[in-house]
């Protein structure tokens, strides 16, 4: 009997063991099937706790670092991720990987899920470098099992080149694109999605860095790609038409920029709603591309829907917040609408100073642009003051803010020659120019406009001698560096003209006149303002070397481009009037200039003033003229 009871026995082991169980594992299996109901609950705690038994079970079984130990641990990563406890979540994966790798090998694919994971949590956790590493490694384990035309490398490329793009190694980026695109279509005879990602990324990144040629075919080709697959309006199209209607804009093609930009936001708006966040970003790209092209116009509807959308989407205010008041304030200034710009760049500044550390350059910047703002609208004090923070902010950031720094110094001179401490603005000015030729090189247009303000600085103090060489080197810079159609040629060359008539090297003057009216009639074309100004000067020059019969015409005739240009009751209207009536007067057509002279003192008194100089000038030549007109009373 004893001996029919152990066969049992031993036949109920054998069976028990062969189905692979153990006196332990119906236990396991509750708990396992425990913390999967823990979890889908959203009891992360309870299912952790539960996986923690399960660990601890396997650990007293199979050892510390035993593959079910391993399994386990992995789970208890997974929720932890689930709850959001990424730091939690990456020292239990890091041991996964150590145990994948001791009970299946260094280069086994059971080690690639697991690094993917880690990869994704580091990048989550704002540390790309570490990111980096487990990529790298899952490109090396890969490698090793699957050869080096491996297409399931392609897509962990792609995302190797993502994270290298993020840290700003647009080299490394490019060369990971680039691999992943050779994998792609080495395994695939068919476009697909994840063929035209690749393509979009290494185009945004060549058009990153200045390669533009190169970097429109690979986006033509992800667009032609999608719109194949996808078709012509599916949102996913946007990231392809978006980086390269950039790219267009980069190029100078801004009617093609707008085209593509204008598609996208169409898109965006059918799948969104017109109401949506997520237009903010196209929005404010066409508002500043249209307001950098002086499309003042249609970009600032463009920039004020995005700010409005921006803020009905955070109220609190935030870094785009900020980002949004300062690009419609940089369209304001540009339009000359300063004080709504100023406004907005309190705002801006208020956000940055209370999300951003005290040093950031982001704050030095608005400081710097509302310094401006601030200057633009005569408010010179506070001018100063903001644009000395910027100053100080941009010094402390060493050599790599030194044409920030240029800048400010520039602005700060402008402030101090406004008002009036010219001693002050000098040292500023030359300092600012320094920065500029070390930063760009002497041959620079930036150099060329410092220099022109250190002229005019001299001018300011009388020392016209001293401003003529400063325009002289001003303008070789701008012969060197800018085309023989660009209309900053002849600004300089009237500013030159006049300032060497003050110099009393007279010259030089008209054949420097008469350069710059030609170079304004062929660039702008023979009714703009500026070749009213020019027929202006060059008249009030032959008149005052006695060439009456030769100033008479021109002067007449930059009367009536004056008069179209800037119309009828314009102050430079008056002005260009006002010296023909004291031409006619030296002829002797005192008829003629007293009905001229009665016009300009009308217009000038209506636009300047009465006790305007120009004013007051004009009233004492037309009396002279009107005694002259008084029949003589003879007894």
């Amino acid at each position: 009997m004893e001996g029919a009871i152990l066969i049992l026995l031993f036949f109920a082991l054998r069976a028990l063991f062969a189905g692979g169980r153990n006196p332990v594992a119906p236990d396991a299996a509750d708990l396992s099937g425990q913390a999967d109901s823990y979890a889908a609950q959203g009891r992360f705690e309870l299912a952790e706790q539960t996986l923690n038994r399960l660990v601890q079970i396997a650990q007293k079984k199979d050892g510390p670092d035993g593959i079910e130990a391993g399994i386990y641990l992995r789970r208890m990563a997974h929720f932890k991720m689930q709850r959001g406890d990424l730091a939690g979540a990456i020292p239990l994966l890091h041991h996964v990987v150590y145990i994948q790798a001791l009970n299946f090998g260094t280069y086994s694919a059971d080690l690639l899920q697991t690094l993917d994971w880690l990869a994704q949590l580091y990048h989550s956790q704002g540390n790309p470098d570490a990111a980096i590493v487990m990529i790298r490694r899952m490109l090396e384990i890969r490698s090793k099992i699957y050869g080096e035309q491996d297409g399931g490398a392609g897509p962990v490329l792609n995302a190797l080149g993502l994270l290298l793009h993020r840290k700003g190694d647009l080299g490394g980026a490019a060369d990971a694109f680039r691999r992943s695109l050779e994998l792609h279509e080495a395994n695939s005879a068919v476009d697909h999605e994840e063929l035209a990602l690749c393509l979009t990324n290494l185009g945004i990144t060549l058009s990153q860095q200045g390669q533009l040629r190169e970097a429109e075919s690979p986006l033509q080709r992800s667009l032609s790609i999608r719109e194949k697959i996808l078709g012509a309006d599916s949102l996913e199209l946007c990231s392809s038409i978006l980086g390269l209607a950039e790219l267009f804009w980069k190029k100078g093609d801004i009617r093609g920029a707008e085209e593509l930009y204008r598609r996208a936001l169409a898109i965006q708006e059918k799948a969104f709603g017109a109401e949506d966040a997520r237009l903010i970003a196209t929005l404010s790209q066409i508002g500043r591309m249209l307001s950098g092209n002086d499309e003042y116009e249609p970009a600032e509807p463009l920039l004020r829907r995005a700010l409005a959308l921006q803020e009905k989407t955070d109220p609190k205010g935030s870094l785009v917040t900020a980002e949004c008041l300062e690009a419609l304030a940089a369209l304001l200034i540009a339009k000359g609408e300063v004080a709504e710009s100023v406004g907005l760049l309190r705002r801006a500044l208020k956000i940055r100073v209370d999300l951003l550390p005290a040093n950031d350059a982001a704050i030095s910047i608005t400081h710097g642009t509302l310094g401006w703002s601030l200057f633009r609208n005569r408010e010179y004090a506070e001018a100063e003051a903001c644009i000395r923070r910027a100053l100080t902010l941009g010094e402390q950031a060493g050599e790599e803010a030194a044409v920030f720094v240029s800048t400010q110094l520039f602005h700060l001179g402008s402030v101090l020659q406004e008002r009036g401490d010219f001693a002050g603005a000098e040292p500023l000015f030359w300092r600012s120019l320094s920065l500029r030729e070390r930063a760009f090189g002497a041959d620079h247009f930036s150099c060329a406009q410092v220099l022109e303000t250190l002229a005019g600085l001299r001018m300011a103090q009388g020392d016209a001698k001293g401003a003529v060489p400063l325009l002289r080197q001003a303008l070789a810079v701008k012969e060197t560096v800018l085309k023989p159609s660009d209309p900053q040629i002849p600004v300089t060359l009237v500013n030159l003209a006049l300032t060497l008539q003050q110099a009393g090297m007279p010259e030089e003057c008209e054949p420097l006149l008469r350069r710059a009216l030609l170079l304004y009639e062929h660039i702008l074309g023979t009714d703009n303002r500026a070749v009213g100004s020019t027929l202006f000067h060059l008249a009030t020059f032959l008149h005052k070397r006695g060439r009456f019969s030769e100033a008479e015409p021109i002067y007449r005739r930059a009367l009536v481009v004056t008069e179209k240009a800037c119309g009828p009751d314009h102050a430079e209207t008056a002005g260009t009037m006002g010296m023909l009536a004291k031409l006619l007067q030296t002829t002797g057509n005192f008829s003629g200039a007293q009905l001229l002279m009665s016009r300009a003192f009308n217009i000038a008194a209506k636009t300047l003033g009465e006790r305007h100089p120009t004013t007051i000038d004009m009233k004492a030549t037309l009396n002279g003229l009107m005694m002259k007109a008084l029949p003589l009373n003879v007894n």
